[in-house]
């Protein structure tokens, strides 16, 4: 063997030798598990309401928080934990495997109070993500039953902050893929899902695969649909009613647009927790948040949760519907709408109340004490308005009931105009977003009311008046004089308008139109009972009458008003509720009864303008009101619709 020949023959030795000491080919480069395929095949796509300016409260200014890594709160600093007895601090910045060891009598304590968070949780979220960049992101779980050969999909989302009726820090949310007759991600692989769970709250919406709410991306992706601040998911982007029933919460969840795409990275839990390793966070049985009274209280982690002991159980009730509230098209406030306002409305009365209790409290009862007192006094007016409207309730239910037609010709003019100008400019303005066609229907619904204030209630008005003169009035005789004073009463309002507005544009300027618009209250009434004042004195007439009795007519307006919508309120709620009808046939009834009712309230401020009027001195009424022409001047009514003295 040449001298070359053992050269080339010791290179190719040595090169072999090598070759034996290198590690086998890693495990990835197999390709993803089967469970992980699964994962990514479906993984959700989220639909945020976009938040329209930084710090902006939801659901009315959007959704400020991210699906995110736990890592948000792990080796932070700023987190602690605490004793949930003593609330002492047992340990800070906690890494995944310390935490696990902390036992299920402590909670997690974040930067900020959950009952005032401000900023502080929006804030800090946008810091560690810029800090660690972090990106949206949700935990996928297999679950197999061997025994009944089904599997569940799951995908649990972790939110820093829960900004909704309950605020607390921490929020996990889901969804969950459901296959039956299947044991292995394998065989999931080979089949399309039999149903899909969206949780909400305490409870959760199921739809079958191929269901037409089901909105899919590629086939294969929910489109999933948070509501802003409580994270609860839904099928579309719409704002939904839950009264508790079943755990599903108490409030309005808002999930409508205009919304933005958020894709998620599905993370893939394993089977079996090392708790010396990167997952030692699950085994954690502590609160992740602030420890708080009831509902505000910080959460459990996922682990704990019915969902991930027991997936199908826990499913077993959840409903095959979630109730939407419909846009509003009414003729004036509905039942839903009443309902958001006051749970949304209490929640933050609630959290006043927990953070400045022997404040919030007294201020509270001071303030229904004092409202149940001039209510106490106004309940004569009140019921002499009743007595009037059942007399005469002929009249009045015919006046009333003209809201019905104008209700539907605004209805079939919006479904005409949605897609023509003026209100196609403005949701083409807007991008064609959802909200941009919520303000051009919300325009259509303001001017709706402003139709019917210068219809139904001077009519109300002038038949108070031919009441207390004496006269026989009916329903056309009531909208024919009233018509006579509506260039009058539109300028008078527009004024109006104008105006209390201005101090609008400021907070400090709040109480100013509040102010203003109580003085001016009655100059629809004073331009019906005396034909011949202007828009504008009619302003100063009014503002007159009530001038030293502000408080008085002021309390006396708010409960006229209340006494004539509850009744409304109350019907549509109990229908939904106790008679399970359906929201539109329950706002639609609630509508009717405002339309048949509010006639009350006209008359009642009527009363109350009359009793003003009689109660100012001969000089000051000669004063304030012009000579009339053919309308005689307002007279004290007569001995049948005698107005109660207040007491």
């Amino acid at each position: 063997m040449t001298r070359l020949s053992r050269l080339v023959l010791v290179v190719l030795v040595f090169i072999a030798s090598i070759g034996t000491l290198l590690p086998p080919a890693r495990a990835q480069d197999a390709g993803p598990s089967a469970a992980q395929q699964l994962a990514d095949r479906y993984v959700p796509v989220a639909y945020l309401r976009t938040q329209d300016r930084a710090c902006a409260l939801p659901p009315g200014g959007g959704e400020p928080y991210l699906p995110l890594p736990v890592e948000i709160v792990l080796d932070n600093e700023r987190v602690l934990i605490r004793d949930s007895a003593t609330d002492d601090v047992l340990g800070t910045g906690p890494d995944a495997v310390e935490l696990a060891t902390y036992g299920p009598d402590t909670y997690m304590d974040f930067p900020g109070d959950p009952r005032r968070p401000g900023c502080t949780y929006e804030n800090d979220e946008r810091l560690r993500i810029e800090e660690l960049g972090l990106e949206p992101t949700t935990y996928a779980r297999v679950v197999v039953d061997e025994d009944g050969q089904r599997l569940a999909l799951q995908y649990w989302f972790y939110w820093y902050f829960n900004d909704w009726n309950n605020t607390h820090e921490s929020d996990w949310e889901m969804i969950q893929v459901f296959w039956d007759d299947v044991a292995s991600a394998e065989e999931a692989l080979q089949t399309s899902p039999d149903r899909v769970g969206y949780s909400q709250h305490g409870n959760g919406e199921m739809a079958d695969w191929g269901d037409d709410k089901l909105q899919l991306e590629d086939g294969t992706h929910p489109l999933v649909y948070p509501a802003a601040g409580s994270h609860a998911t839904f099928f579309s982007n719409d704002t939904f009613l839950a009264w508790g029933e079943r755990n599903s919460g108490f409030g309005c969840d808002v999930s409508s647009g205009p919304s933005t795409r958020v894709p998620l990275i599905a993370v893939l839990v394993p089977d079996e927790i090392d708790p010396d390793g990167e997952w030692a966070w699950l085994l954690y049985e502590g609160r992740w948040g602030e420890r708080q009274p009831a509902s505000f209280n910080g959460p459990v982690g996922m682990n704990l949760n019915a969902r991930w002991i027991d997936p199908w159980q826990a499913a077993e009730d959840w409903r095959p519907f979630s109730i939407v509230v419909p846009a509003s098209d009414a003729l004036g406030p509905t039942m839903t709408e009443a309902f958001c306002s006051l749970t949304e409305s209490g929640s933050r009365l609630l959290i006043l109340a927990l953070v400045y209790p022997w404040i919030t409290l007294p201020t509270v009862a001071l303030a229904f004490g004092v409202f149940l007192w001039f209510t106490r006094r106004s309940w004569p007016i009140f019921r002499q308005a009743f007595r009037l409207y059942r007399d005469h309730w002929r009249l009045f239910t015919g006046i009333g009931l003209v809201a019905i037609p104008i209700g539907i010709v605004f209805n079939v003019l919006q479904a005409f105009l949605i897609d023509r100008q003026p209100l196609r400019f403005i949701i083409d303005w807007f991008d064609e977003t959802a909200g941009a066609r919520l303000t051009a229907v919300s325009l259509v619904g303001s001017i709706q009311q402003l139709a019917m204030l210068l219809v139904i209630a001077p009519a109300v008005v002038q038949a108070v008046a031919d009441i207390t003169r004496g006269q026989q009035p009916d329903v056309l005789r009531s909208y024919r004089l009233a018509s006579g004073r509506t260039p009058a009463i539109a300028l008078a309002f527009l004024i109006f308008v104008i105006l209390t507005g201005i101090p609008l544009a400021t907070a400090i300027g709040i109480p100013i139109a509040l102010w203003l618009a109580i003085r001016w209250h009655f100059f629809m009434q004073v331009l019906v009972f005396d034909g011949q004042v202007s828009s504008a004195d009619s302003l100063r007439v009014s503002h007159t009458l009530v001038s030293g009795r502000w408080w008085k007519t002021f309390f006396a307006v708010l409960a006229f008003d209340l006494l004539a919508t509850i009744p409304g309120i109350a019907v549509g709620f109990g229908l939904l509720t106790l008679g399970r009808t359906a929201v539109g046939f329950a706002n639609a009834t609630s509508s009717i009864l405002y339309a048949l009712t509010i006639p009350i309230s006209v008359i009642a401020v009527t009363l109350l303008y009359l009793q003003l009027v009689e109660r100012s001195s001969p000089a000051e009424l000669a004063r304030l009101t012009a000579p009339t022409g053919d309308i005689p001047e307002p007279q004290p009514p007569d001995a049948g619709t005698a107005i109660a003295p207040s007491t």
